[in-house]
């Protein structure tokens, strides 16, 4: 019987050390209150979740207006990174059912083409501009320059929202997912992450952690609606950490606020 108790506590004790082993608390904590509209823009479904899932539920749990724009179908994601129209409207549909997960009220799935955003820059720009003015959010979230991986559309993302926020829309913040360099360091570790110091050099250093708390749970669950990408993302020592273990430790998220 004793078994019973000391599993229980060697796993928490693990969670724990992992917990502090991820955390960067040198940087400042943020606050999400204050915020009525927010608006998050990335190229693929299953972007959102992997680098601000628990922010988004946060801001929908408290009310706040919150849309998801997606502005591929993501049909190359597959470990050859050909077109697959299949694997389109299969992600589509992944994302329908994440958009509940995370309680994001509206969702937006464009098609500027998966890995095309950047010959597309102009035709990609004017639409976010019209969106914006649209749907005029108070906040904006989506990727820093490094764009995570140093993924084509990701950086292109970044460039564009971030020179209409500072040339058109000044008004409104922008918070670009960020990592801090221990996190870096230990997904490269771990070899979950694999960027030339080209992309590294890019990476915004993160002004603000927000604590997901309780949101991590939905996180997961939109972690595992998105089936399609899980072989993708489960690289290195992901192969034998549950995937739920791994983002559970993650109890906060990172953003580097545009001023």
């Amino acid at each position: 019987m004793v078994w019973l108790l000391i599993v229980p506590g060697v796993f928490l004790a693990v969670w724990l050390a992992a917990i502090i082993a991820i955390t960067d608390f040198t940087v400042p904590p943020g606050d999400v209150r204050g915020f009525k509209n927010v608006l998050a823009v990335f190229p693929h479904a299953d972007d959102e979740t992997v680098n601000c899932g628990g922010t988004i539920h946060r801001f929908s749990a408290a009310g706040v207006t919150s849309t998801l724009l997606l502005l591929t179908g993501g049909e190359r994601g597959n470990p050859a990174g050909v077109v697959d129209l299949g694997l389109k409207a299969l992600r589509i549909r992944e994302a329908e059912r994440v958009a509940g997960i995370l309680g994001v009220p509206r969702l937006i799935q464009q098609d500027f083409g998966d890995g095309l955003l950047s010959e597309r820059r102009q035709e990609v720009t004017a639409y976010l501009r019209q969106t914006i003015r649209q749907l005029a959010p108070d906040l904006l979230l989506t990727y820093d320059a490094a764009g995570l991986d140093g993924h084509p559309d990701h950086v292109a993302c970044a460039e564009m929202l971030t020179e209409l926020k500072q040339t058109e829309f000044p008004n409104t913040s922008l918070w670009c997912v960020a990592m801090p360099p221990r996190l870096v360091r230990l997904l490269k570790l771990a070899r979950q992450l694999r960027t030339p110091p080209a992309v590294d050099e890019r990476r915004a250093s993160p002004t603000w952690r927000i604590f997901i708390g309780i949101g991590v749970i939905p996180k997961i669950g939109a972690w595992y609606a998105y089936r399609s990408q899980r072989g993708l993302i489960a690289k290195g020592l992901g192969r034998f950490i549950p995937a739920w273990f791994a983002v559970s430790a993650m109890q906060f998220e990172y953003f580097a606020e545009v001023r």
